[in-house]
């Protein structure tokens, strides 16, 4: 990639905007609200949702992940591991990519574990990438509005949607989720780790 004085001004920006706004952690009783409603929202919204739910060995909520950028996009969120009905860990994701980037918006991201071997390794991990550490089978909108449900065949089957209900699609390849304590110590120093390494990676 060519880089240019323009390209490194729109960078700063984006940095900018990144750091002041979406990077501050939030409270866990903030993420635990959103990650309330998220749920709310994917057993009314779509149909099929509570039996995915109650299927799941582990569910991954990650409510209002956030897009911004210019020539570089980034989205990220706040969310928990949710075990039998108890939230074991916190989590941050976040995708980069290049390319030109339209509009400012949110999304839900549900992962759901089948498998006790996929949900420990992503547990256990110190940073888990989709695509890399796992693949996630996205599924999207059927023909009556229902979910697909050629599903229980993949260990770990994802949901992304919006206001107005699953997304079709969408890709999260490179996501990379993070651990993270709320209340106690932010992640601000991490994240800002991993955009100048993806910076780099860039630039070179």
């Amino acid at each position: 990639m060519k880089i240019t004085p323009k390209f490194f001004s729109l960078l700063t920006l984006t940095l900018t905007l990144i750091l002041s706004t979406g990077l501050s952690a939030k409270s866990m009783k903030e993420i635990d609200a959103a990650i309330e409603s998220s749920l709310t929202r994917f057993t009314t919204e779509i149909q099929g949702g509570d039996t995915y739910l109650e299927a799941a060995r582990g569910i991954l909520v990650i409510p209002r992940m956030w897009k911004a950028g210019v020539l570089l996009g980034f989205e990220f969120g706040e969310g928990a591991l949710i075990v039998d009905g108890i939230k074991i860990q916190y989590y941050k994701a976040l995708t980069t990519s290049v390319g030109l980037q339209v509009g400012v918006g949110s999304k839900d991201l549900i992962i759901l574990f089948f498998d006790d071997t996929a949900m420990d390794n992503f547990l256990y991990s110190s940073g888990w990438e989709v695509g890399v550490d796992g693949a996630v089978a996205f599924l999207s909108r059927g023909a009556v509005g229902a979910v697909d449900t050629n599903t229980f065949k993949d260990p770990i089957v994802g949901f992304v949607f919006g206001q107005k209900g699953l997304l079709a699609g969408v890709s999260m390849e490179g996501t990379k989720f993070t651990k993270i304590w709320p209340d106690t110590a932010t992640e601000i120093d991490q994240e800002q780790e991993a955009i100048e390494t993806f910076n780099e990676r860039v630039t070179d």
